[in-house]
């Protein structure tokens, strides 16, 4: 009875190792994607949200939104898209129709003219493009 106990645990350790979700390769990864445009109000009053539409191209068929990446630096804010890119030999590289709209809230906590550095790609040398919208805030 014993040796039966042993048999079941050994085949279901190897049942449950044989039916492993995959192997070391990684099944995604994010990746950094330029802004195309995007629409900023003229001014922001102070302690207000403002939903902010922009538009990114979408390279293949294995990109996805992720989220907007923002970083916040005293009054500038780099913005850029990280993209989810999941790891699948059949992507397809996209060219037509793949401007995607997405948009975030912006909440406006400083009394203060917000910089934002909208990173649209690099150059041929390799060094970020930056567009620099300025808006400034109202009481």
């Amino acid at each position: 009875m014993e040796f039966i106990k042993k048999a079941l645990l050994t085949l279901a350790i190897i049942a449950l190792t044989g039916c492993s979700l995959g192997d070391d390769e990684e099944k995604y990864h994010y990746e950094v994607l330029p802004i195309e445009s995007i629409v900023f109000p003229d001014e922001f009053v102070l302690g207000e949200v403002y939903t902010i539409d922009f538009t990114y191209l979408q390279p293949t068929s294995c990109h996805g939104y992720y989220n907007i990446y923002i970083n916040a630096e005293n009054e500038n804010r780099t913005l850029a898209v990280t993209s989810i890119v999941f790891n699948d030999n059949n992507c397809e590289q996209l060219t037509q129709n793949n401007e995607v709209l997405q948009s975030f809230d912006f909440k406006v906590l400083y009394d203060q003219t917000y910089r934002f550095h909208i990173w649209k790609g690099v150059d041929d040398l390799g060094e970020d493009i930056y567009e620099v919208i300025e808006v400034p805030t109202i009481n």
